[in-house]
This record gives C-alpha cells, structure tokens and sequence, in this order.
C-alpha cells in the first residue's frame, strides 16, 4: 500500500518538482540569449571590420618614376601590386569566398549611393562661364536677359539673334546663339498658335536639359510647376516643354526666338527619339 502523505508533504513534494523543471528551463533561455549576442558580434564585426582591413591593404601609389621611367625598387610603387616576397609589399591577408563576398556588397552598395547622388546632381554648364559672358555681351540686351535670366519674349514678336521671325518657314537649323550646338530643326517646326516657335522633338535630346523650372518652384504651387529647357553647353534658358503637341511625339517645346540663331540650309530630319519621354504638365 502507498503510505498517505499529508498537505503539507504534498505541497513540499510539488515546490520541489517545479523548482527541478524551471531550473533546465532558465539554463536554456540564458544559453540561447548569450548564444544569439555572439552571434551578432561575430556578424557585425565580420560586415564592417573585416573588409575595412582587407581593403587596408590595397594604396594609392603617389610615387612619380624617376627619368628612366621605372620607380625606385622598394618604394611606394610597388605596393600597388600585391605580390607574394616583393619588397615593399605588405602581405595579403588570406579572404575567404564569403568575406570577399562581403566586401563586395558594401562597396556596390557604396557605389549605387553615390551614383544616385550623382544622378540628382544639377547639370552645369560644359562652357567656360566668361565665355558664356564674353559671347552673350555680343547680343542685344533682352537677348542676353532670355539667356542669362530666363525672360520670357511676348508672344506673336520674338526674332532670333540673327533676325528672323518667329514665324520663319524656311528650311534650316535653330542652334545656341552661345555654344553654336544644333538644337531644333525646321523639319520638326509646327505652328501651335502660341505665338513662340514650337516644335516637337529637339535635333539631338543630349544637347539639351529639361528641367523642373527652379523660378515656379519657389512663387507657384506644384501643379502649376513647368520644365525648363536649357542648351546644355552653356546652361542659358530657351523655353519650356509641354504634353500638348502634335504626333508623332505630342510633345510641344515652346521656344524663345531671342534665344536662337537661324541658320538657313538642308534641314535634319525630326527624329521621335529624340523627344522627352517623360510627362509634363500642360499649360
């Protein structure tokens, strides 16, 4: 027979079994704990200072050879080329699969956020700025104000520098009356009934910048935001693209005449490509 235990005996019993089962319990959440902390160290020491050392190993010579053409044996120069027992040359340090794999993604990661940076970068101009000057004190004083401060001609007047109408239907070419870069071609001239030469693709889409108008961002709200058009050269104003010209590009880009020089001639051909492909808004 199973001798009776009294309550008290049954309550000692059961706080000695619970003290038992916790015990094993605590063990594992304070092994698993300090296990998980490692293991965090040990990553993040391998993403950032392991390849921070391997990538220690490797410098920029600055050494200029001597007259012979050859740098002095032993000098700087020769750390650029991690041979094994070259003098001069720290020695490599051993990279597994893995930590080269993690240095090569922080340093795409680098670089994809430093061309991003780059991306977002204002345009500037390729031309000289006291060229720029030099050429456009050459011009009338309101062609220099359209150039260099973004005026605006009233529509149904303008001339280019050279003299013709805004109007003109000959055959030829619109280049900058700065950098002489072709710009617009007669071939691609509509009349949009704006009063300003209108066409709908630029002869070569690299000659240009198109721009959100950094004048309407700071006096007008958003949706009534325009985008500028530029000469890349020499970054001087021409006019404004809009989404509301003809086919085959339905782009309309509004011109300035005083900021163009006609040159009479065999027209290129208007190429669709060469058109924004972006969505602008209407005025």
């Amino acid at each position: 027979t199973i001798p009776e235990t009294s309550a008290k005996q049954r309550q000692v019993m059961m706080q000695t079994l619970g003290r038992k089962t916790s015990r094993p319990r605590l063990t594992h959440q304070r092994t698993w704990a300090i296990t998980s902390f490692v293991l965090v160290v040990v990553v993040v020491k391998f993403l950032l200072f392991v390849p921070a050392a391997w990538l220690q190993g490797f410098t920029i010579s600055t050494v200029v050879p001597d007259k012979s053409g050859n740098a002095p044996f032993g000098n700087d120069e020769t750390k650029d080329i991690p041979e094994k027992n070259k003098p001069g040359c720290p020695s490599s340090l051993p990279i597994s699969r893995r930590q080269g794999t993690g240095a090569t993604s922080l340093l795409l990661l680098a670089s994809v956020l430093l061309g991003a940076k780059r991306a977002n970068a204002e345009a500037t101009a390729t031309m000289n700025q006291k060229d720029i000057e030099s050429i456009a004190a050459t011009l009338k004083p309101f062609e220099r104000q359209v150039l260099l401060e973004a005026a605006t001609e009233r529509a149904f007047t303008g001339e280019t520098v050279n003299g013709f109408s805004w109007d003109n239907k000959q055959e030829g070419i619109y280049v900058s009356p700065i950098s002489k870069a072709p710009l617009f071609s007669s071939r691609a001239k509509f009349d949009s009934g704006t009063g300003w030469p209108s066409f709908w693709a630029p002869v070569d889409s690299a000659n240009i910048v198109e721009r959100t108008d950094p004048r309407d961002k700071e006096r007008l709200p958003q949706f009534m935001w325009r985008v500028e058009v530029l000469d890349r050269a020499s970054m001087t104003h021409l006019g404004h693209v809009f989404d509301d010209g003809p086919k085959p590009t339905g782009k309309r880009y509004c011109i300035n005449a005083a900021a163009l020089r006609f040159e009479p001639g065999e027209a290129l051909a208007g190429n669709p490509n060469e058109a924004s492909k972006k969505k602008y808004q209407s005025s």
